[in-house]
Formats: structure tokens, sequence, C-alpha cells
């Protein structure tokens, strides 16, 4: 029994209400073993497995069900047999398969044909079946976007709630379960999946082999995840549903959004409605009342959240960038070849330099949107004037909206080493001051940097302005004095 196999099973029994001396006796292990897994604190920190070499019926299986659903359109007397099969099996495709086998697995696709299936009654507490919305229009910021939304569905209580995402990666499949938790307070017993390829490495149904980073995901949960046979949408009917209900409530007609926290919040509004005034047919009470219910019967979260960002050790280039999946993102001034860690969620990138956060970007979605900030590459251009013209980070750089509105209205012919200057103010008169004095300029529909600093200093001039200093004049009202009394 690994580590995992064992991390798993402690989790599961400490859930069941078994006792550490039941668990230790039961799994030959320690207490100190059990008291160091049961609450989910700590994971066990053993090396990612290799993948399982798919068997031989998972290689045939696709392909026989190819060839047999194309028969399905043939005359009867044109249809392949088994035998024939078999051929292109081992001829076309490569497959060391034999005859005989290849015979049971048509055999045994074939009396799938015609399956039905028996409605089932779920138990309080026991199932979530979980799916994505696809490929579903949103409006963020003006731009029409293809987003994902991952919908969880309780099938004892028809409660629906979905996460949406910019992508179906692995890290937002993972984000998404753990949100979903903490939107339960609590963890469910089973959960119920289509093939996903974030979730199932391979196979189907029983047979199916989950990917290894889901199978922790889940064992540090304590929940148990299964996997329905191909096409055999009826077995998370739940979810399809919840599925259409998302679609229906929350993306008709299409929302108009700033950005992914507003359309999440826009989801999450919509379904909580629903799921607060929706009653469904043949069931007792409301949707709420019913999850309520179901809420108390759900195992406890443990101690700590399990760690789904990715971690990347690279170091920063000489255009004072790191590179992260085609896309450059820009640190501050002074880290040019030092080695930084990147913490990457589904919509943030995090630079750490030994522990300590440089900056945060908007992790984009595809290469080529790079993210120079202008902020960072401030002093190199206020040592470098002639560069601010063609420097990237002045035409297409990350700024304060404030800071493009100075570029186009500014009459003067060095504009970007004037928005350079006023920014460095920011340094030590602070962001909002500057933007205060930045945004008064602009209003004048000539701004300037000598302008903006008139708005930001007025009548109190900053620290390295000159100073009168005045002499000592006592020496002069003395000979004043002495005048009067000889005139």
């Amino acid at each position: 029994m690994d580590k995992w196999e064992k991390y798993g099973k402690i989790r599961a029994m400490r859930v069941n209400g078994y006792s550490d001396r039941q668990i230790a006796k039961i799994l030959n292990v320690s207490r100190n073993t059990v008291r160091k897994y049961r609450d989910g604190a700590v994971t066990p920190n053993d090396r990612v497995s290799k993948p399982r070499i798919a068997t031989v019926r998972e290689a045939a299986e696709d392909e026989i069900k190819r060839l047999l659903l194309e028969n399905e359109h043939l005359p009867r007397k044109q249809r392949l047999n088994a035998r024939d099969i078999w051929e292109i099996l081992v001829s076309k495709h490569g497959i060391a398969i034999s005859e005989p086998y290849t015979r049971y697995i048509v055999s045994d696709i074939r009396g799938v044909h015609g399956e039905t299936f028996i409605p089932l009654e779920h138990e309080i507490g026991d199932c979530m079946q979980v799916d994505w919305l696809e490929n579903v229009v949103a409006i963020i910021d003006g731009i029409r976007t293809l987003v994902q939304v991952i919908v969880f569905v309780l099938p004892y209580s028809g409660a629906v709630t979905a996460f949406v995402y910019p992508d179906k990666t692995s890290l937002s499949f993972l984000h998404g379960h753990r949100k979903y938790f903490q939107w339960l307070h609590g963890v469910i017993q089973r959960g119920v999946y289509d093939l996903l390829k974030t979730a199932a490495l391979s196979g189907s149904g029983v047979n199916a082999v989950a990917q290894e980073t889901f199978m922790r995901f889940a064992q540090h949960y304590a929940f148990v995840p299964e996997f329905c046979n191909r096409a055999s949408g009826w077995e998370k009917s739940n979810v399809e549903n919840g599925v259409k209900i998302t679609r229906n409530k929350a993306f008709t007609p299409i929302p108009r959004i700033k950005d992914f926290e507003e359309l999440q919040n826009h989801i999450s509004a919509k379904l909580l409605t629903y799921n607060m005034t929706h009653k469904i047919q043949g069931r007792p009470r409301k949707i709420w009342d019913m999850f309520l219910e179901e809420q108390a019967s759900l195992k406890p979260l443990p101690l700590s959240h399990f760690e789904v960002d990715d971690t990347v050790e690279t170091h920063v280039y000489p255009d004072q960038t790191v590179r992260y999946d085609k896309v450059r993102y820009s640190v501050p001034y002074g880290y040019t070849g030092k080695h930084v860690t990147l913490r990457v969620s589904p919509f943030e990138i995090s630079v750490f330099h030994r522990g300590k956060l440089l900056h945060t970007h908007d992790k984009q979605r595809s290469g080529g949107q790079d993210q120079y900030v202008l902020d960072h590459y401030l002093e190199i251009l206020s040592r470098k004037p002639r560069a601010a013209n063609q420097a990237l980070p002045v035409k297409k750089g990350v700024m304060p909206t404030e800071c493009r509105t100075f570029l186009q209205l500014c009459p003067a012919t060095n504009a970007n080493n004037q928005l350079v200057e006023i920014m460095l103010l920011a340094r030590d008169a602070g962001a909002q001051r500057v933007l205060a004095a930045l945004n008064n300029a602009i209003d004048t529909g000539k701004p300037t940097a000598e302008l903006v600093k008139y708005y930001l200093y007025g009548q109190q001039m900053p620290d390295d302005e000159f100073v009168i200093e005045h002499n000592n004049l006592s020496g002069y009202d003395m000979l004043i004095e002495k005048e009067s009394v000889d005139g």
C-alpha cells in the first residue's frame, strides 16, 4: 500500500467515524501516522507515478465502436463481422489483439445496444454530478469572449452551482472543485463524472483510471470519483439538466460585464435565485429547503486546502520579464538574472523572489499578449530618455487609464518622457495623489508634466525643490536706527 493509498484510507475511515486506535489497528500503521493524515492537514509528498499503459481493450474499443456505428447505416449483408473488424484492427491500426478477444469485445458492445435504465432515488448527501458548460459567450469589457463553466449538481436536493473559467485545464477543474466544497461548507460522498480528460486518464465506467493529481485531490477531500460509461448521458442526467439551467438562467441573454469576477457574481446570483425559488416536480419541498437539509449531512472539510495552483521556477530575462505559456510578464527593476518563482492560478500569475511578492499579473489566455507594466521600467527610462518613444512599456504597456489619456492629449513632442517624469513622482508623493493631479491636468485639455506638478504640490513645494535662505538682517536694522538718531 503506497503513501497516497494509505492516506486515502485513513481520511475515509476518519470521516466515517473510526477512532485513531481502530484505524491504526485495521491498516497496521502507527497512531502517529493516523494523527498526521486523519484530518487532511498535510498530504503525502511522494513523486507522481507514471500513467498506466492502456490495455489492449482500451486501445481497440473506440475503433470497434466506430466501425459498428458505421455498420448500422449499411445493408445487413454489407456490414462488417467480428473477423473483418479483427483484421482491420491488426493490419490497419497495428493493435496486437487476438480474433477470439475481438469477438468477445464486439459481442459485449453489441449487447449494450437497447439497454434500459432504472430511475433512481438519490440518498441525502451521497452524490454530486459534475460537467462542463462549454464555449458559452459573454461580453467581457466590451469584447465577445468564449468562457468555460464547470457545473455541480446535488441530485438529492437538485441544487445547482457553477464556476466560470477562461479554459478547461486541470488547473481550472481542480480550482472549481475547491471553490465548490468551500461553497458547500463540506464534502459529498461521491462525485460522478463524464470521461473528462482532466479527471480520467483512461478507460470508462468501472474500468476508468483517474488522473493522478485528481486522485490525490479526491483522497485529500475523502470523496470517491466515479466515471460514466461511454455515450451514457443518462448516468449523469441531473448535471446534464444543470448545464441547461445554467445556460438559460445565466447566459440568456448574453451577459455584459466588466471582468470574470463580475461574471461569477452574475452566475452565482442567478443560480441562487433558481435554487431558492424553484421546486422540482415530484419533490416534497423547494430545492433550497432540501439543500439546507442535505448540507447538514455532509462530511467535514479537511483542515487545509489542497494546493491546486501551479508553481514554476524560472529566471528574469534581460528585458525584465519572466515567460509563461508564450507570454512575457514584467517584474520590477533590479531583478534581471535572478531566480524567481511563479504561482499560477486560472486567473493570475504572481511572481515571487525569495518569498517576497514582486507583482501579480492578470493571466493571459494566449501567446503574444505580453504584459509590460510601465511602472517597472521608469528608472531605466529616466536614464535613457531617447528610448521612450520606441519603448514597448510606453507604447503597449500596462498603465492606468489616466496615463494613456495623458499621452493622447499632451501637446508636447516629448509626451512619453513627461509621462515617465510624472509617474516617478508617485515614488514619493503616492500613486493616488499623482493620479488625482493627472486628472486635473487632463481636464484642462492640454496636460503637461509642469501642470501636473502644479496640481500636485500647489503652494507646498516638494522636498527636493529649491528653498530661499534669508541672511540675518539685524545689522541693517541697527544702521537704520542710528541714521534716524543722527538726523
